[in-house]
Parts: C-alpha cells; structure tokens; sequence
C-alpha cells in the first residue's frame, strides 16, 4: 500500500489555530493579574460629584482669591510615628489661627491604611497632631480647613523611608 502525500501547505491553518491559542491564554493571564491584583480604591458617591463639579469649581475659584498658604510637616521616626504639623497664613503672610482643621492620611494605593490625624491649634498658624503611617512610600494627605462659612481644601503627597 502506497503512503498518500500530503499536499504542500497543509499546515497552513494550523497557524492560525495557534496564533489564536495564543491570544486565549495572553488574555486570560491578564484577566487572572487583573482580577487578582485589584486593590479596591474606587471613587465614593461619584454621579453626586459629577452632578456638583461646577460647585466645586465655584469653591476652587474663591479658595484662589482668598489667597490661603498651606505647608505640611511630618517627620516619623523609625517605626513611622510622629507629629504632623500643618501651618496657615494668609495671603499677606499673617498666621490663621482660628481653623477647625480635619487632616487625613491616605495610602494612595491600597486599602485599608487610612487613618485621621487629630489636629489642635499650636499658635501661630500652626495645628499639630500625632500621626502614624503603617507603610513605607508615597502618602496623600489630604486636608480640610474651616473659618466660618469658608472651606479651604488641599491635598498633598509626601513620602515616609
């Protein structure tokens, strides 16, 4: 019995066959790190904040034109605990003592690490607390300043060794 040849180029389409095995498995490693790696951050009541954001840009504008100066301290120590000190001038240089301040220390990219500081009035402009952060690296503090009707917001990243 004679073996019967194969015609030239029969394995053609198995090219594609392969090719497209390969996407399938690609695709599902990325779906595997995608589902695997999701470290739950997500933005809270945002269609309430789409609905506002002219308001907030109403805010940012008169936040602009009083003029407000913030700077932030905070320097831990070896287990990550120290004071953070926030200062407030105006824009004439002249310390803000009258705030209601609400500080928040946020991990920006896992959950679960957040905490708020305490802040009391240090004179001069200064509020102070006792702040500790769990983690090394890239922090977000984010701060809310109250004088009367006023609303001062800012928000700044700093980094812990």
């Amino acid at each position: 019995m004679a073996k019967k040849e194969r015609k030239p180029g029969w394995w053609y389409p198995w090219i594609f066959v392969g090719c497209m095995a390969l996407v399938v498995v690609v695709n599902g490693i990325m779906i595997s790190f995608a589902v695997g790696t999701w470290t739950g951050l997500e933005t809270k009541d945002h269609y309430i904040k789409g609905i506002k954001y002219n308001d907030a840009l109403a805010a940012t504008k008169a936040q602009e034109e009083r003029g407000w100066v913030m700077e932030h301290s905070f320097a831990p120590d070896a287990e990550r605990k120290g004071e953070l000190r926030i200062s407030f001038r105006d824009r004439d240089g002249k310390p803000l003592d009258d705030l209601d301040i609400q500080a928040m220390i946020i991990r920006p990219t896992h959950e679960g690490f957040d905490s708020e500081v305490a802040m009391a009035a240090a004179g001069d402009g200064v509020y102070a607390g006792q702040a500790a952060v769990a983690l090394p690296g890239q922090w977000t503090l984010r701060v809310h300043a109250r004088q009367g009707d006023f609303v001062f917001q800012d928000t700044r990243r700093f980094e812990v060794p």
